[in-house]
């Protein structure tokens, strides 16, 4: 089945990377013109998460909008547990809508949730994923979704990915500690991985999987299972008063920022809602191309207030 689809989606590949040179003429004209944007700082139904957080989005110079993020507060009536979730959409908005509505649920929901929220992460992506699949299937979607969710569990940190979607810690001395690495098709071992299953990473443009994905692993891509998994990886980190923020993005802002800059930008802002507006605003006068949401949560003081805040 893979090898038809890579058939049928030579011409489109060959179409973006086309399309690509185009892109760079036109985008210097996009630069100045921010877009209407939405600033949303809290889900109105949960506003007593365990670490305060600002989130701004906004769909750029995309003709739609894929990304979505979530905030869930009091985690099986435990206020001390949230979590969070930023996810980045690709061929549709079908996943990334799902993981809003089913992730968290599918996380707290597994019996190793309490003693081992490791397993429990893995096991609630994987579930996500299942799901979906068997939605896509019936709807004959071929879309997929990043994924990266924090899970808060008093001072205990557990971060999940699977895709490009990042997140990073900023110290109070600005020093950034990377929390996630890229699931790009030519990071060695996920081109082992993908390779070993018969699969191909071809380079249009970038890196792809089978010549089409530029992730090695999202929730969903139907089409591209085994190659494309949901599986996340998962980071333990237990929170110090040295730990001041937990920046959490889409690529939108990742493709322009590094991780570095990103850090700078955040530190100049007390307010967390803020420093998420302006970290979103800075990826699109950088020029990015994609779609972009930027969570930043406030590790500095615990069981802060979510405050809703106008753009």
């Amino acid at each position: 089945m893979a090898r038809v689809v890579r058939d049928s989606y030579v011409s489109q590949a060959l179409l973006c990377v086309l399309m690509l040179g185009f892109l760079k003429v036109v985008v210097a004209s996009w630069r100045t013109s921010l877009v209407p944007y939405e600033l949303q700082m809290c889900p109105p139904t949960n506003p007593n998460v365990h670490y305060r957080y600002g989130v701004s989005q906004m769909q750029g110079r995309r003709p739609y909008m894929e990304d979505r993020h979530t905030a869930v507060a009091e985690l099986n009536g435990d206020s001390s547990h949230s979590f969070y979730g930023v996810f980045d959409g690709h061929g549709g908005e079908g996943a990334a809508n799902y993981c809003v509505q089913a992730m968290c649920h599918n996380v707290i929901r597994e019996p190793s949730f309490a003693k081992d929220p490791v397993a429990a992460l893995k096991k609630g992506f994987l579930r996500t994923d299942q799901e979906y699949l068997q939605i896509a299937n019936r709807k004959n979607s071929e879309d997929g979704s990043t994924a990266v969710a924090v899970l808060a569990q008093g001072d205990n940190l557990y971060i999940a990915h699977a895709g490009d979607s990042r997140a990073i810690l900023v110290h109070s001395t600005g020093k950034v500690t990377a929390l996630t690495s890229d699931h790009k098709p030519n990071r060695p071992d996920e081109k082992k991985r993908v390779q070993d299953l018969g699969g191909s990473v071809v380079f249009w443009g970038v890196w792809r999987v089978e010549g089409i994905l530029a992730v090695s692993r999202a929730i969903g891509d139907r089409m591209l299972k085994p190659f494309v998994i949901a599986e996340p990886e998962v980071k333990e980190h237990k929170r110090t008063s040295n730990d001041w923020f937990l920046i959490v993005a889409s690529d939108g802002v990742w493709d322009t920022i590094t991780n570095d800059d990103a850090a700078s930008i955040v530190m100049k802002y007390n307010d967390v809602q803020d420093a998420a507006k302006h970290l979103m605003e800075e990826a699109y006068a950088r020029g990015s191309l994609d779609n972009i949401c930027a969570m930043v949560i406030d590790l500095r003081v615990e069981k802060n207030q979510c405050i809703k805040k106008d753009a």
